[in-house]
């Protein structure tokens, strides 16, 4: 069973076909699975997945911040950027400096930690990550949510089994 209070961040990074943007997709749920608050960023350039992936962990927790919420859980289906937060200080040199940003921004919360999942229990950020690859800018939802995302949350919810 969910513990109260507690917001789960799910996080994936996208890289466009002609690589030429990458993609960010930030869903923050409650403890019940509702949705608070969604973000897809976008940046120009050519990405390199790992870096990708542990930019959106990073801009995941600043959201997390800036939101004021306390009790965390980030999610992400790369597994070697989980594993390497999870290590402390063990960092492949090519993401060292977003990697130590984490840990650092991890440490002013209650609670904050890091779990790999499959990507098929990250389906709606991996799709959100996507969206923005098609954007100029960034784009966010706080209380107004497009349909499309609603209906993965929904899907989602029959899915994804309890996290612990």
């Amino acid at each position: 069973m969910p513990r109260e209070g507690v917001i789960r961040l799910y996080t994936d990074a996208a890289i466009s076909a002609k690589g030429i943007r990458t993609g960010q997709g930030i869903i923050a749920r409650n403890w019940k699975g509702k949705l608070l608050k969604a973000k897809g960023v976008v940046t120009q350039g050519r990405g390199i997945a790992s870096k990708e992936e542990a930019l959106a962990i990073r801009n995941a927790l600043l959201m997390a911040k800036q939101q004021g919420w306390t009790q965390i859980i980030v999610h992400s289906d790369c597994k070697l950027v989980v594993e390497q937060i999870n290590r402390s200080r063990e960092y492949d040199f090519t993401i060292a400096t977003i990697l130590e940003d984490v840990q650092d921004l991890s440490t002013g919360f209650e609670r904050c930690s890091f779990v790999f999942i499959p990507r098929t229990e990250n389906e709606i950020s991996h799709v959100l990550a996507h969206f923005p690859v098609k954007l100029v800018h960034d784009i966010e939802w706080e209380h107004d949510f497009p349909i499309w995302l609603v209906d993965l949350v929904k899907k989602d919810c029959r899915v994804v089994p309890p996290f612990l």
